[in-house]
């Protein structure tokens, strides 16, 4: 009996060794996952660390995650203001499996500004108030919040120029871990130029008959995209997804809608429907959804051309109506 349970001990351990061998790519958010999959496809796996459902805004770490980030061959991270959660952790690690995108020389001058203003509600009053991450790490980062709530928009997945640089990357980096698979992972990077430059020329045709149109988001996020292809986004609102807003901020957003006669207004998935369709309502206006991060799509060879194009189909559906 005790040899049997000694086998079956045995057997057990066996089969949780490929799991830890396994080698694999960790992205903190599944955009970046988008990339890092596309090149990464039959070469290792891929694993994004945020949830589908959870924001990287606010994501607290688990003990599982930071032991995610010591086995990963290689971590995919922004590394300001999205995923400084991963700070501590990454910063144990060896820096030659690291890419921070924030510290690409190539990366600095695509750079763009965005707001990032929150109204919060206190009773009926409602205030713009600077949003300032707080992070309870050795490093935290300071954001500058001079030009009325400016700051550096870090959401730079919707970049296509960016994201070929950080695709060039990643490729560099699994060709320094696989060398016996560097043909496969040029092959990659080639097919993932190539698709992203064909998808970007059909996106441009598909969303320049509303080149005109206004529209206002509730997270400004899409500045990359919007610049990428012609978009012009007439404002931005900026409110607690989880907390319904007071009448101030309703009649606030129902003048600006009125004065810039705004065609659309989007929101997000975790936006609390109440919201919208009380607006929709009162100002007739159309309503579409963005998601920023992507958890409609899958992981995998050309998921990233797939993730702009869904953000381009969201665009559309709204603005043409």
């Amino acid at each position: 009996m005790k040899t049997a349970l000694k086998i079956s001990a045995i057997s057990t351990a066996l089969l949780a060794l490929p799991m830890l061998a396994n080698a694999e790519v960790l992205a903190s958010v599944k955009p970046l996952g988008f990339i890092a999959s596309s090149i990464a496809d039959g070469v290792t796996d891929t694993q994004v660390l945020v949830p589908a459902g959870a924001s990287p805004h606010d994501y607290s770490l688990k003990l599982s995650d930071i032991q995610k980030v010591k086995a990963a061959d290689l971590v995919l991270w922004v590394g300001e203001d999205i995923d400084s959660f991963l700070d501590k952790p990454v910063s144990q690690i060896d820096r030659k499996k690291v890419i921070t995108i924030a510290d690409l020389a190539d990366v600095e001058p695509l750079l763009t500004k965005a707001h990032h203003e929150h109204f919060h509600e206190e009773g009926e009053h409602a205030h713009k108030h600077e949003h300032k991450h707080e992070h309870k790490h050795e490093h935290e980062h300071h954001h500058d919040h001079g030009d009325e709530g400016l700051t550096t928009n870090w959401h730079v997945w919707y970049s296509p120029a960016i994201s070929q640089i950080v695709a060039q990357k990643v490729a560099d980096k699994l060709t320094e871990q696989f060398p016996d698979k560097k043909a496969l992972i040029a092959q990659n990077l080639a097919n993932f130029n190539r698709t992203l430059a064909e998808q970007s020329d059909k996106i441009k045709a598909q969303l320049a008959p509303f080149a005109d149109k206004g529209f206002f988001v509730f997270h400004d996020a899409y500045g990359y995209f919007n610049d990428a292809y012609g978009l012009k986004q007439s404002g931005y609102f900026t409110i607690n997804p989880l907390v319904a807003p007071g009448a101030k901020t309703i009649a606030h957003i129902k003048e600006e809608i009125e004065e810039h006669r705004v065609n659309c207004l989007f929101a997000e998935p975790q936006f609390t429907p109440k919201v919208i369709e009380s607006l929709a309502q009162s100002t007739k206006v159309n309503v579409g959804k963005l998601d920023p991060i992507g958890d409609s799509v899958a992981l995998g060879a050309g998921s990233y051309a797939n993730f702009l194009q869904a953000t381009a189909e969201s665009y559309a559906q709204c603005l043409a109506k």
